[in-house]
Protein backbone atom coordinates (compact mmCIF):
# COMPACT_ATOMS: atom_id res chain seq x y z
CA UNK A 1 0.00 0.00 0.00
CA UNK A 2 1.68 3.34 -1.21
CA UNK A 3 2.07 6.36 1.62
CA UNK A 4 -0.07 9.25 1.07
CA UNK A 5 0.71 11.96 -0.83
CA UNK A 6 1.86 14.61 1.77
CA UNK A 7 0.05 17.79 1.12
CA UNK A 8 1.85 20.82 0.02
CA UNK A 9 3.74 23.07 2.14
CA UNK A 10 3.03 21.54 5.85
CA UNK A 11 6.47 21.01 6.96
CA UNK A 12 7.29 18.48 9.66
CA UNK A 13 7.56 20.04 13.60
CA UNK A 14 9.72 18.82 16.31
CA UNK A 15 8.00 16.21 17.79
CA UNK A 16 11.10 14.32 19.37
CA UNK A 17 14.12 15.76 21.42
CA UNK A 18 16.12 14.64 18.44
CA UNK A 19 14.24 16.88 16.58
CA UNK A 20 13.76 19.46 19.07
CA UNK A 21 17.57 19.59 18.57
CA UNK A 22 18.26 20.18 15.28
CA UNK A 23 15.83 22.92 14.84
CA UNK A 24 17.81 24.39 17.98
CA UNK A 25 20.55 23.95 15.76
CA UNK A 26 19.40 25.87 12.99
CA UNK A 27 17.62 28.57 14.63
CA UNK A 28 21.18 29.10 16.82
CA UNK A 29 23.27 28.81 13.37
CA UNK A 30 20.71 31.25 11.80
CA UNK A 31 20.83 33.91 14.68
CA UNK A 32 24.42 33.73 14.35
CA UNK A 33 24.99 34.37 10.67
CA UNK A 34 22.10 36.73 10.26
CA UNK A 35 23.63 38.98 13.06
CA UNK A 36 26.94 38.93 11.36
CA UNK A 37 25.26 40.34 8.59
CA UNK A 38 24.03 37.86 5.64
CA UNK A 39 22.81 33.97 5.41
CA UNK A 40 21.79 31.47 3.37
CA UNK A 41 20.25 28.39 3.67
CA UNK A 42 22.99 26.35 2.26
CA UNK A 43 25.63 28.08 5.16
CA UNK A 44 22.74 27.41 8.10
CA UNK A 45 22.57 23.92 7.47
CA UNK A 46 26.91 24.05 7.29
CA UNK A 47 27.04 26.10 10.33
CA UNK A 48 24.52 23.99 12.17
CA UNK A 49 25.84 20.89 11.30
CA UNK A 50 22.91 19.15 9.27
CA UNK A 51 22.76 18.05 5.88
CA UNK A 52 20.11 20.91 3.52
CA UNK A 53 17.38 17.91 3.40
CA UNK A 54 17.38 18.10 6.95
CA UNK A 55 16.62 21.99 7.30
CA UNK A 56 13.69 22.19 4.37
CA UNK A 57 11.98 19.32 6.77
CA UNK A 58 11.52 21.95 9.16
CA UNK A 59 11.42 25.65 7.00
CA UNK A 60 10.61 25.54 3.58
CA UNK A 61 12.95 28.80 3.02
CA UNK A 62 14.79 30.96 4.86
CA UNK A 63 11.86 33.59 5.34
CA UNK A 64 10.53 30.56 7.43
CA UNK A 65 13.34 30.58 10.03
CA UNK A 66 13.34 34.42 10.27
CA UNK A 67 9.67 34.01 11.16
CA UNK A 68 10.48 31.50 13.87
CA UNK A 69 13.22 33.92 15.10
CA UNK A 70 10.99 36.58 15.52
CA UNK A 71 8.33 34.63 16.92
CA UNK A 72 11.11 33.69 20.02
CA UNK A 73 12.12 37.23 20.04
CA UNK A 74 8.43 38.24 20.49
CA UNK A 75 8.35 36.15 23.54
CA UNK A 76 11.86 37.32 25.18
CA UNK A 77 10.47 40.84 25.07
CA UNK A 78 7.16 39.89 26.43
CA UNK A 79 8.89 37.75 28.89
CA UNK A 80 11.90 40.61 29.83
CA UNK A 81 9.25 43.89 29.98
CA UNK A 82 6.50 41.57 32.25
CA UNK A 83 9.88 41.19 34.61
CA UNK A 84 11.06 44.59 34.98
CA UNK A 85 7.54 45.98 35.49
CA UNK A 86 6.43 43.03 38.27
CA UNK A 87 10.20 44.59 40.03
CA UNK A 88 8.87 47.89 39.74
CA UNK A 89 4.76 48.14 41.63
CA UNK A 90 3.26 51.44 40.47
CA UNK A 91 2.21 51.87 43.89
CA UNK A 92 5.57 52.36 45.17
CA UNK A 93 7.64 53.39 42.49
CA UNK A 94 8.24 56.79 41.26
CA UNK A 95 7.16 57.54 37.92
CA UNK A 96 10.09 58.42 36.26
CA UNK A 97 12.16 55.26 38.33
CA UNK A 98 9.13 53.12 36.60
CA UNK A 99 9.77 53.78 32.88
CA UNK A 100 13.07 54.18 32.94
CA UNK A 101 14.25 50.20 33.65
CA UNK A 102 11.32 49.68 30.58
CA UNK A 103 13.09 51.81 28.01
CA UNK A 104 16.34 50.17 29.33
CA UNK A 105 14.81 46.73 28.60
CA UNK A 106 13.36 47.72 24.77
CA UNK A 107 16.81 49.37 23.90
CA UNK A 108 18.75 46.21 25.45
CA UNK A 109 16.51 43.29 23.44
CA UNK A 110 17.67 45.78 20.11
CA UNK A 111 21.47 45.62 20.96
CA UNK A 112 22.25 42.18 21.84
CA UNK A 113 22.09 41.11 18.15
CA UNK A 114 21.80 44.42 16.17
CA UNK A 115 21.97 42.28 12.64
CA UNK A 116 19.29 40.67 13.54
CA UNK A 117 17.49 43.03 14.50
CA UNK A 118 17.97 44.70 10.87
CA UNK A 119 16.94 41.55 8.99
CA UNK A 120 13.62 41.67 11.22
CA UNK A 121 13.07 45.31 10.10
CA UNK A 122 14.33 44.53 6.89
CA UNK A 123 11.62 41.95 6.58
CA UNK A 124 8.38 43.74 7.60
CA UNK A 125 7.52 44.71 4.62
CA UNK A 126 7.89 41.71 2.72
CA UNK A 127 6.65 39.37 5.41
CA UNK A 128 3.27 39.57 6.20
CA UNK A 129 2.88 36.78 8.55
CA UNK A 130 6.17 38.86 10.73
CA UNK A 131 4.04 42.14 10.22
CA UNK A 132 1.33 40.39 12.19
CA UNK A 133 3.48 39.18 14.97
CA UNK A 134 5.08 42.68 15.16
CA UNK A 135 1.17 43.89 15.56
CA UNK A 136 0.39 41.28 18.22
CA UNK A 137 3.50 41.47 19.85
CA UNK A 138 3.11 45.36 20.74
CA UNK A 139 -0.86 45.07 21.79
CA UNK A 140 0.24 42.18 24.31
CA UNK A 141 3.42 45.22 25.43
CA UNK A 142 0.85 47.58 25.24
CA UNK A 143 -1.65 45.40 27.48
CA UNK A 144 1.07 45.10 30.33
CA UNK A 145 2.73 49.18 30.55
CA UNK A 146 -1.36 49.90 30.32
CA UNK A 147 -1.97 47.54 33.13
CA UNK A 148 1.17 49.13 34.90
CA UNK A 149 -0.26 52.71 34.54
CA UNK A 150 -3.26 51.82 35.44
CA UNK A 151 -2.22 51.15 39.06
CA UNK A 152 0.10 54.13 39.54
CA UNK A 153 -0.74 57.58 41.05
CA UNK A 154 1.66 59.77 38.40
CA UNK A 155 -0.53 58.92 35.65
CA UNK A 156 -3.25 61.36 34.68
CA UNK A 157 -3.59 60.90 31.05
CA UNK A 158 -7.29 60.62 30.50
CA UNK A 159 -7.07 58.05 28.15
CA UNK A 160 -5.00 54.68 29.56
CA UNK A 161 -5.24 52.59 26.82
CA UNK A 162 -4.52 55.09 23.86
CA UNK A 163 -1.19 56.57 26.30
CA UNK A 164 -0.27 53.04 26.27
CA UNK A 165 0.00 52.81 22.54
CA UNK A 166 1.75 55.93 21.83
CA UNK A 167 4.41 54.95 24.48
CA UNK A 168 5.11 51.40 23.10
CA UNK A 169 4.83 52.40 19.67
CA UNK A 170 6.77 56.15 20.52
CA UNK A 171 9.87 53.64 21.84
CA UNK A 172 10.36 51.66 19.60
CA UNK A 173 10.25 54.12 17.09
CA UNK A 174 12.43 55.97 18.99
CA UNK A 175 15.03 52.67 20.05
CA UNK A 176 14.85 51.71 16.26
CA UNK A 177 15.86 54.77 15.23
CA UNK A 178 18.74 55.38 17.96
CA UNK A 179 19.98 51.51 16.60
CA UNK A 180 20.09 52.96 13.38
CA UNK A 181 22.35 56.07 13.75
CA UNK A 182 23.27 57.39 17.70
CA UNK A 183 24.70 60.39 16.79
CA UNK A 184 27.32 59.84 19.23
CA UNK A 185 24.74 60.20 21.57
CA UNK A 186 25.67 57.99 24.88
CA UNK A 187 24.06 55.19 25.80
CA UNK A 188 22.31 56.51 29.39
CA UNK A 189 21.57 60.29 27.89
CA UNK A 190 19.26 58.77 25.47
CA UNK A 191 17.51 56.73 27.98
CA UNK A 192 17.23 59.86 30.59
CA UNK A 193 15.92 61.50 27.58
CA UNK A 194 13.18 59.40 26.60
CA UNK A 195 12.54 58.34 30.36
CA UNK A 196 11.75 62.52 30.29
CA UNK A 197 9.57 62.67 27.35
CA UNK A 198 7.20 59.81 28.72
CA UNK A 199 7.19 60.94 32.83
CA UNK A 200 6.25 64.09 31.72
CA UNK A 201 3.25 63.39 29.00
CA UNK A 202 2.06 60.53 31.78
CA UNK A 203 1.48 63.28 34.18
CA UNK A 204 -0.39 64.91 31.95
CA UNK A 205 2.33 68.12 31.70
CA UNK A 206 1.31 70.79 28.96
Amino acid sequence: MSNPTKPAGRHRRPVQDRSRHTVDSILEAATRLFDRGAATTNGIAKLAGVSIGSLYEYFPNKDAIVGRLFEAHVDEAIETLSATVSRTPPEQTPLADGLRPMVEALLDLHTVRPGLHRVFLAKLAALPAVRSRVAEAELRLRAVVEAWMAGHPEVAVPDLTLAARIVVEGSNALVHGYIADDEGVPQEAFVDEVTRLWTGFLRGAS
